[in-house]
């Protein structure tokens, strides 16, 4: 999705799962989308809803682990609790716990 098109969104929640990248990756490279002109203008991000989940593990394949997503989702979206907790190493709020 390009970038002036996640701006139009106007989006509540951000959540940041690319393809390919441990959630690490993606942290360290946060910069690149933060840095973008507008950022700082977001909903989402004046009210602390980005989140990077690990996209690998959970959403960027079909297989057993895609239920363990939709908890995840369920928590990030919804702040309900489906399944185990979910932990930072699943769905970590950036800038925030």
């Amino acid at each position: 999705m390009d970038w002036d098109t996640v701006r139009a969104a106007r989006p509540d929640v951000l959540l940041l799962l690319p393809c390919g990248f441990s959630r690490q990756r993606t942290l360290r490279e946060r910069e690149l989308l933060t840095s973008l002109p507008g950022w700082d203008e977001l909903a989402a991000v004046r009210a602390g809803e980005v989140w990077v989940l690990d996209g690998p593990a959970y959403f960027n394949r079909p297989g057993p682990r895609v239920v363990r997503g939709a908890e995840v989702l369920a928590h990030v979206l919804h702040g309900i609790r489906a399944g185990e907790p979910v932990t930072r190493a699943e769905a970590f709020r950036l800038g925030g716990s």
